[in-house]
């Protein structure tokens, strides 16, 4: 049982490593919905987008 318990914890750490780094075609999305304040500044207040 102590065994499984080690396995389960170590494969649990195992899929936490990489936490936080997502692909480029992620933050392709992400930025998508992001209006350019040099373009548009009439979307952003004080050069932060709303």
């Amino acid at each position: 049982m102590k065994t499984f318990l080690v396995l389960l914890m170590i494969v649990a750490l195992g899929a936490c490593v990489r936490v936080g780094e997502f692909t480029p075609e992620r933050h392709a999305q992400y930025e998508m919905g992001k209006p350019d304040c040099n373009k548009t500044p009439e979307k952003c207040i004080n050069g932060i987008p709303w």
